[in-house]
């Protein structure tokens, strides 16, 4: 089991300069990647996000491509004739009209502005796509281990909560066990004690207790509740994603607990029910976040 959230940096010097990969994620119902790159390499996004998803199934990722280029990088520089002409046809008007002698240079032209402008080659994206790939795989890898991580500590804690919902459940049981039982005595003493004689063989009191012992059996849901625990506890020994299975488990879990409430509603087990059910409400909050 892994969570959502993650971290994840790698750094690799190629020959275009030095790649800084920097990824996180947190909780999403679904997987949504926001890729960004450097201009020159936009045409790769959709290649990124593939990759990204084939390691990672669920969350909101946010994958950052920082490149620094070598300050010895070589640059062709191109010259703007145009710009080159207009600034040469102005200085020599402007040392005509105040009468200074003065000759322009090719040095002074190109130390204007726009005069020149640096020209890189159009990156070969293959090539690119190539190195890149490396470091995106390094950081991918390095965030899905810190999800690892984080799930691993989840289902350790979800675990201990599963364990003290399997002992309240056995609390309930035995507050329940023999209810019918003591409902029949009861009643048939408090009949007993409004009617001149006992009571026996009274086909209406069989009637009352059965329909007692149908509402008040919660036998199947115990049962039903036990097994739920023991899915969410082979759930979180998988490697794949579990999150909505998880989720779903938890909305049956705490059915079974609303019929137990609604059902023993005469019995001191309220304490229980409601334990039940906060136990519940901190696993979800946690299930939130699982992949």
């Amino acid at each position: 089991m892994k969570s959502m959230t993650g971290f994840g940096r790698a750094e690799q010097d190629s020959r275009f300069g030095r790649f800084t990969i920097e990824i996180t994620s947190v909780n999403n119902r679904y997987l949504e990647s926001s890729i960004r790159l450097p201009r020159p390499f936009a045409a790769l996004e959709t290649r990124i996000r593939e990759r990204v998803a084939s390691a990672v199934s669920r969350g909101k990722i946010n994958l950052t491509v920082n490149l620094a280029e070598p300050e010895d990088a070589p640059d062709k520089a191109l010259i703007n004739m145009g710009a080159a002409r207009a600034y040469f046809r102005q200085l020599k008007k402007l040392s005509k009209e105040l009468g200074i002698k003065h000759d322009v240079s090719v040095s002074d032209l190109l130390l204007l502005p726009e005069v020149t402008r640096p020209e890189r080659a159009e990156p070969d994206l293959e090539t690119v796509y190539k190195a890149l790939g490396k470091v995106i795989d390094r950081a991918v890898k390095a965030l899905v281990a810190m999800r690892a991580r984080e799930g691993k500590a989840m289902a350790a804690d979800m675990a201990e909560r599963l364990k003290s919902m399997t002992t309240v459940i056995g609390e309930i049981e035995k507050k329940t066990e023999g209810a019918v039982a003591t409902y029949a005595e009861k009643l048939t003493e408090r009949i007993n004690e409004l009617l001149s004689a006992p009571v026996r063989d009274s086909q209406r009191l069989e009637e009352e207790i059965a329909i007692f012992a149908d509402r008040t059996d919660i036998a199947e849901e115990c049962l039903r509740f036990r097994s739920h625990i023991d899915q969410f506890r082979r759930t979180l020994k998988k490697s794949e994603a579990v999150g909505r299975r998880l989720n779903f488990i938890l909305q049956e879990m705490n059915r079974e607990v609303n019929t137990i409430g609604s059902k023993c509603s005469v019995f001191d087990i309220s304490s229980d029910v409601i334990s039940l059910k906060e136990e519940i409400e901190k696993i979800r909050e946690q299930v939130q976040n699982v992949e």
